[in-house]
């Protein structure tokens, strides 16, 4: 997958978030977005995930060749940041076998597997709404890492983790990247430590 933007800005009434930004991005490679609170980082996923159409300039997408429309862009992309709701009531297996009835996982992994993964399966049975900020983002992680989409975009991927969290999404990370493009947007040096290029904005 490629995305290539072209003279992209962003606006929210007067005020420009992102002004005249033109890069491209492609897949096999991991891509850092920087810059201080309120420089547009999550503005900037949004519109690379088609949740948010840029005031002016252009996101495309080409997907082996073929151009993929942004309205269609969301089959082809999975994300996660901490701000994402999630329903509270469920517990970790059922949130997760929700979310990969909704888009597949990688090959040879379900929600029993998955969860095992993210080192949580003794709280399989635990709602949501009971376990710590950083289970909880661990769970979103897998709705994302472990998706089988070739874009991957991660909004401060540990910013709820402590050192031993960090340690295993940094290489869970790292074995589902491949082929894949991932693009992270953060200023925690943990999270950019793999990125190949990183853009300040």
């Amino acid at each position: 997958m490629t995305v290539r933007l072209d003279e992209v800005s962003k606006r929210f009434g007067r005020q420009w978030i992102i002004k005249q930004l033109s890069t491209d991005f492609v897949s096999g490679r991991t891509y850092g977005i920087s810059g201080r609170n309120g420089s547009g980082k999550s503005t900037l996923l949004r519109m690379l995930a088609g949740q948010l159409s840029p005031s002016r300039g252009r996101v495309s997408y080409t997907l082996n060749g073929r151009t993929v429309a942004p309205d269609k862009i969301y089959r082809y992309v999975s994300w996660t940041g901490p701000y994402f709701e999630i329903v509270e009531e469920l517990t970790l297996l059922e949130m997760l076998t929700f979310h990969f009835e909704l888009k597949s996982a990688r090959a040879g992994l379900d929600a029993a597997s998955i969860l095992d993964r993210t080192g949580l399966t003794a709280y399989a049975q635990r709602p949501l709404l009971d376990c710590s900020s950083g289970m909880r983002q661990r769970i979103l992680l897998a709705t994302a890492l472990y998706a089988d989409t070739p874009l991957l975009l991660l909004d401060e991927p540990t910013v709820t983790l402590d050192a031993t969290a960090a340690g295993w999404f940094a290489e869970e990370l790292r074995q589902f990247s491949e082929n894949r493009l991932v693009i992270i947007a953060s200023n925690d040096p943990r999270d950019l430590a793999s990125c190949e290029q990183v853009t300040d904005l």
